[in-house]
């Protein structure tokens, strides 16, 4: 009875799939000339918006450093464990400069 179901439901097909249009990403991170932003451009991006980035709260370069080491780690997140300093420094730096600012959408 079930495999008839599981059948059926396959044979179905994607019934009430949606296909779903987003705006361009427009945000990025800024270029500070840190050696970390370039890393952090390549390896943070892969799986955050700069707006996600920049509405974190103030972290000082060790919290940033927990973070991408998490993301490393525990997520398997692609980054080099001799990226994660550069990027924490770049992260943090940025944070502290106020150069990180997240950017409403437009209307």
């Amino acid at each position: 009875m079930r495999a008839a179901l599981l059948l059926t439901l396959l044979l179905a097909g994607p019934a009430g799939a949606a296909s779903i249009s987003l705006p361009n990403e427009t945000a990025m991170l800024p270029d500070s000339g840190h050696p970390g932003y370039l890393p952090a451009l390549q390896r943070c991006l892969i799986c955050h918006s700069a707006d996600y980035i920049a509405l974190q709260p103030d972290f000082d370069e060790a919290r940033w450093r927990a973070i991408v080491d998490k993301m490393r780690l525990a997520f398997k997140a692609p980054v080099p464990a001799e990226e994660a300093a550069p990027i924490a420094a770049y992260l943090a730096d940025a944070q502290r400069r106020r150069l990180l600012r997240p950017h409403p959408p437009k209307p």
